[in-house]
């Protein structure tokens, strides 16, 4: 699945710590799927639904509609339904998204990356705690897994506003994978909100 071999993946990155309480109105980068948000405390979670974002990609009409005849023809192909919600993810069609992977997990309940991209699409929509419990999910499955373990801290960092939070899950990313290819941007992003957070 793409949200395995993009993980921590960022376009346009800029990192800006000063005023970790503070919100700007700096538009958010572009990001690669399956990562909800840069880093930057910076940045308003309103920044998801920003109108100048730049628009979805085009679509594949001939697959799409392949897809759907698979899985009218097999409800139970796990695979057609997933990547089914991968295209409606990329369309920012979040609800169609949503309802598809969990159609997929009541197929296999420890599919941990479909888990996780249900959370991200919940995190677009604001629906944070219900993206946290989607991910808090997931770490039953896999507790150590990156992907989920980096997108609960976005979401106490950005939808909570709990950098202690934040900085737990990214801890213990960095202790369970430290030959992770993010794992020294992440060290960095804790040492920042460390820095900011002991300030009087």
């Amino acid at each position: 699945m793409r949200a395995q071999s993009l993980i921590f993946l960022l376009v346009g990155f800029a990192i800006g710590f000063a005023g970790i309480y503070t919100w700007t109105k700096q538009r958010a980068p572009a990001v690669v799927k399956a990562t909800p948000l840069p880093v930057d405390p910076n940045i308003p979670t309103e920044a998801l639904n920003n109108p100048g974002e730049p628009p979805p990609p085009p679509i594949d009409e001939k697959r799409l509609k392949e897809l759907a005849a698979k899985v009218k023809e097999n409800p139970k192909d796990f695979d057609s339904i997933v990547e089914l919600g991968e295209m409606n993810f990329d369309q920012r069609n979040y609800d169609d998204a949503i309802s598809l992977y969990k159609r997929a997990l009541d197929l296999k309940p420890d599919a941990v990356n479909v888990r996780t991209e249900m959370g991200t699409a919940l995190f677009y929509q604001k629906h944070f705690d219900e993206a946290l419990a989607t991910f808090k999910e997931s770490l039953r499955t896999n507790p150590n897994d990156a992907q989920t373990l980096f997108n609960l801290g976005v979401v106490m960092l950005h939808g909570k506003n709990d950098p202690q939070g934040a900085l737990q899950y990214w801890q213990q990313l960095v202790d369970t994978n430290p030959n992770h290819p993010q794992a020294a941007f992440v060290k960095e992003q804790i040492k920042k909100i460390k820095e900011q957070t002991s300030k009087p």
